[in-house]
C-alpha cells in the first residue's frame, strides 16, 4: 500500500506541475464575442471551450458514423470505430483539463482492484453424481 501512495503522489506531483505550465501561457487571449480574456483565465477559458467543441464534435461524428453503419454494415463498423478512437485521442491531445479529472478514477479502480477476493481454486468440481 505505501508503494500505491507514493506512486500516486508522485503521479499527483507531475499532474501538477504539467497543470502549471499549461495555465502559465501569458501570450495567450481567448476572444469572446467583444471581450478578450489573456492570462490564466484566458487560458482555462480557452482550453474548456475548446475541449467542449471537440467533445460536440466527437458526438456528432460518432452519429453520423451510426448512419454509415446502418447504411454500409460491413465498412460502417470500421468507420465507427475508427473515427470513436480518433475523437478520444483528439480531446485527449487537445484538453489537459481531462486527465487531471481521470486521475481519481484511476485511484478508485486502483483501490477497488486490489480489494476483490481471488476466485476460489479449492472449490469442488461440477460432477454429476453417479446413478
Amino acid at each position: 500500500m505505501k508503494k500505491v501512495f507514493a506512486l500516486s503522489l508522485v503521479l499527483l506531483f507531475f499532474c501538477t506541475v504539467a497543470a502549471w505550465f499549461a495555465f502559465d501561457a501569458n501570450d495567450l487571449v481567448v476572444t469572446v464575442g467583444d471581450s478578450d480574456y489573456d492570462g490564466p483565465l484566458g487560458t482555462l477559458l480557452g482550453t474548456v471551450l475548446t475541449g467542449g467543441a471537440f467533445a460536440v464534435m466527437a458526438v456528432a461524428l460518432v452519429f453520423a458514423a451510426a448512419v454509415l453503419a446502418v447504411v454500409m454494415a460491413g465498412v460502417g463498423v470500421i468507420v465507427i470505430l475508427s473515427l470513436a478512437l480518433a475523437a478520444v485521442v483528439t480531446i485527449a491531445a487537445v484538453s489537459p483539463l481531462l486527465l487531471p479529472l481521470l486521475i481519481p478514477f484511476f485511484i478508485y479502480w486502483l483501490v477497488k482492484r486490489r480489494h476483490r477476493k481471488p476466485a476460489n481454486p479449492a472449490a469442488p468440481a461440477l460432477e454429476h453424481a453417479p446413478a
